[in-house]
């Protein structure tokens, strides 16, 4: 298939900007939007809400652990008693069950453990992970990452460069190219596609596209730099042209057996529904529509009381299915995630003991996981065996350390921006250079 792209973000910029109604000339017909491989940098940041419980997810202890940890194995499903091992970077650690959807994907994976998220306030753990930065209390400081990974790329080759789903976006440093496109829920973007007008009349679309191209500028001629008239006419074209082609169809993924099947999505109109989240995240990145993208891939990890045991590793699991089903569409086509990065995380963990209400509270020792991103495989940081406990790390090795550093998001972040050629001062900590190159 030909590697042409839906492109160039002024065409959502002219549809959003007047209300313009249609496409862009010259673009390949929708058969023809799928890459055969990616050009560029492409990114997905898929938020886990609530704060995941890493003892059984990516932090896990065998069940016959005698220390002072409470793994509550009795408490859950016997399908999600028995820890599993996978290996990444050649070091075999131990998974919860739940995470066994993404054993395929350990050969691209690179493990942040005892990464201390610093609180366990929901709302500032939410402003921290959107953008990898301390946040002021309960609001963000800078960039959102995906904002900031967007600007990597040229956003002239995008629609939109940066698409927020479910969370929100921020951007304070970068031009109004790369601010986040935001939608609620998953399959919202398909509106963000429709026509305008698209089931009026035709003599009522007639003369609303008339009165549109009558729209002048109140900018006066003798103005320099020029009238914004003729950007807007030329805009409006496109966007028409671009519409013309049918690409709303491509996001309607009740339409689409074969997608409905590889991602396991039960209801296709349910824009929260984690495999319809991934579903959409594909074809946003695949089609060249965005090159990043940043979503809320699942929600229901605060598991407080019994909703612990009944939800807690289903919900993982459920996330993790979806997380999988994407990284192998990705990988269809950049195999070793050379150009692609994919960062799934929560807010926070759980504590290590189960709670007087059968359920686990929050705790500070998150884990983050990266596929691809430019990193060295394997596995970076460990929390204490008998607590959960916070670490020291030697960046070097990505080996516990009494004289390491206690890992931050922001050494993530950092470290992320870094592998993608990107400023990482604004972190204000220095990236894990050894772990550079994949």
């Amino acid at each position: 298939m030909s590697t042409t792209k839906f492109g160039r973000r002024k065409l959502l910029a002219g549809a959003l900007g007047t209300g313009a109604l249609g496409t862009v000339a010259g673009l390949a017909p929708v058969s023809r939007i799928f890459a055969a491989s990616p050009v560029e940098r492409r990114t997905a940041l898929l938020y886990f809400n609530g704060g995941w419980d890493v003892i059984i997810g990516p932090d896990a202890r065998n069940r016959d652990y005698m220390g002072t940890l409470d793994l509550g194995a009795s408490l859950l499903p016997a399908q999600y008693r028995d820890p599993i091992t996978a290996t990444i970077g050649g070091t075999e650690v131990l998974w919860g069950a739940a995470m066994a959807p993404l054993l395929g994907h350990t050969d691209v994976l690179t493990l942040f453990r005892g990464v201390n998220m610093n609180t366990v306030s929901h709302p500032t753990g939410r402003a921290y992970v959107n953008t990898f930065i301390p946040p002021a209390g309960v609001v963000a400081r800078g960039d959102s990452l995906g904002t900031r990974l967007a600007s990597g790329v040229p956003a002239d080759d995008f629609i939109m460069p940066n698409v927020a789903i479910g969370v929100p976006s921020f951007n304070l440093s970068y031009g109004s190219a790369v601010t986040g496109v935001g939608v609620a829920q998953s399959t919202q973007v398909r509106d963000l596609l429709r026509p305008l007008g698209a089931e009026l009349p035709d003599d009522v679309l007639t003369l609303l596209r008339r009165a549109q191209d009558a729209t002048g500028s109140c900018v006066h001629e003798r103005v320099t730099g020029g009238s914004p008239e003729g950007g807007i006419r030329a805009s409006r074209d496109r966007v028409r042209r671009l519409f013309e082609q049918g690409l709303e169809a491509e996001f309607d993924l009740s339409s689409q057996a074969d997608v409905r099947a590889r991602y396991g999505i039960q209801n296709a109109n349910n824009g929260r529904e984690p495999a319809v989240v991934a579903a959409i995240t594909h074809k946003l990145l695949k089609t060249g529509l965005a090159s990043t993208v940043t979503a809320q891939l699942q929600s229901g990890m605060d598991t407080h009381a019994t909703n612990w045991a009944t939800d807690q590793a289903q919900r993982l699991e459920q996330g993790n299915l979806a997380l999988a089903a994407l990284l192998n569409d990705l990988r269809e086509d950049d195999p070793n995630l050379e150009c692609t990065t994919v960062v799934a995380y929560s807010e926070f963990a759980r504590t290590p003991r189960i709670n007087g209400n059968s359920g686990r509270d929050h705790w500070f020792a998150s884990s983050i996981l990266v596929f691809g991103g430019g990193l060295r495989r394997g596995v970076v940081g460990a929390t204490v065996e008998e607590t959960l406990g916070l670490r020291g790390v030697d960046f070097e090795t990505g080996l516990p350390a009494d004289d390491g550093i206690v890992m931050l998001p922001e050494h993530v972040g950092a470290t992320l921006a870094a592998a993608a050629g990107l400023d990482h001062s604004p972190f204000r900590v220095e990236p894990l250079r050894a772990w550079i190159g994949a």
